[in-house]
């Protein structure tokens, strides 16, 4: 089927599901890979050939990781105090071994398993932003706990990630060394443009709106390019260069530009996972997965309450800040995306 026929299809079956997921009140991102699902090869067809769209999915997945880095402004992570700190590095502690210990137990081994667990400990920034915005909570105390937890734990999924893309291949000592001095080089090369260089290209596209669209674009493309030649992965170089941004004074209005571009490509994202998924050992899954799906959104909050109920914080702020664990993060698909890739 031809390319632009697919998308079409692609984009009116994913506009009536999402209507459907709407009505019944559930998320729009679980429309989007039901889509995939149904006009995927295992089913109607409608898409035979899903690696035709990947580049839409991975534009999408760059966008979103662009906009997260936006919001890591490298200033706040010193203001959201010891307990966001503490409870962040322990929940991700914690989570890591309980969910290697289960997978070992499902007989995965320690590579899978490992992969499996880390994933397991990240939760989506952004939509805890939005519920915490839509309920109008950002400045209640487990508001502020929250974002900072959820801040630290962005910062630990970038470490996470980068060692990933540069060890997965099987990495000596060396390597590791040469990846650590493009890292640093990288690093003070983007401090050194954010810090001197960018207020006063931003001031100047600020100008025009559309002039600012166009360099943001330009901008996470071409430090995502750069990372990419360097031998690491897109995703890292997007999250970066959302970085270096992230102390401009535009970029709030970057962000809302950009959004609009984040949604049309995730909806190809998701709906590209969704045509990828294999469900023929399904039924011999269902255990690990109900197992993992109820750690994730029972274990996980538990985890958290413990942690803020040690430090002394009252059950009712420990128990909102536990919830907003209770879910997977955008870092966990790029993830398992990686590890998957590697193999």
């Amino acid at each position: 089927m031809e390319l632009f026929l697919e998308l079409s299809i692609v984009f009116a079956a994913a506009t009536g599901v999402a209507w459907l997921m709407q009505r019944l009140k559930l998320p729009l991102l679980l429309g989007y890979i039901l889509t995939g699902m149904l006009a995927g090869p295992f089913v109607l067809n409608w898409i035979s050939h899903p690696e035709d769209l990947a580049i839409f999915s991975k534009l999408g997945i760059t966008a979103l990781l662009f906009i997260v880095g936006l919001s890591l402004n490298p200033m706040a992570v010193r203001d959201v105090g010891k307990v966001s700190v503490a409870a962040g590095l322990g929940q991700i502690i914690f989570t890591s071994i309980i969910g290697f210990a289960i997978a070992l137990g499902f007989g995965y081994s320690w590579v899978p398993a490992l992969y499996i667990a880390i994933a397991l400990t990240f939760s989506s920034t952004i939509i805890v932003l939005k519920i915490l915005q839509d309920k109008r909570d950002l400045g209640k105390l487990y508001g502020r706990i929250a974002i900072g937890i959820l801040l630290v734990q962005d910062l630990a999924a970038t470490v996470i990630l980068v060692l990933v893309s540069s060890t997965a291949s099987g990495g000596s000592a060396l390597a590791l060394l040469e990846v650590f001095i493009k890292l640093t080089a990288l690093g003070a090369g983007l401090w050194f443009v954010a810090r001197f260089v960018l207020p006063r290209l931003t001031s100047v596209f600020a100008r025009s709106q559309e002039f600012l669209l166009l360099f943001s674009v330009a901008w996470g493309m071409g430090v995502a390019s750069l990372f990419s030649v360097l031998g690491f992965s897109i995703e890292i170089g997007a999250l970066a260069a959302g970085v270096a941004l992230a102390t401009s004074p535009y970029h709030h209005e970057i962000s809302a530009k950009m959004k609009l571009l984040r949604d049309f490509f995730l909806v190809m994202f998701f709906v590209v996972l969704g045509a990828e998924l294999a469900f023929g050992n399904a039924g011999a899954l269902w255990l690990p997965i109900t197992v993992f799906s109820l750690f994730v959104l029972i274990g996980n909050p538990l985890i958290v309450v413990a942690i803020l109920g040690f430090m002394g914080y009252p059950k009712k702020t420990s128990f909102f800040v536990g919830l907003t664990v209770a879910q997977i993060s955008e870092f966990s698909f790029v993830l398992i995306l990686l590890a998957r890739s590697f193999n």
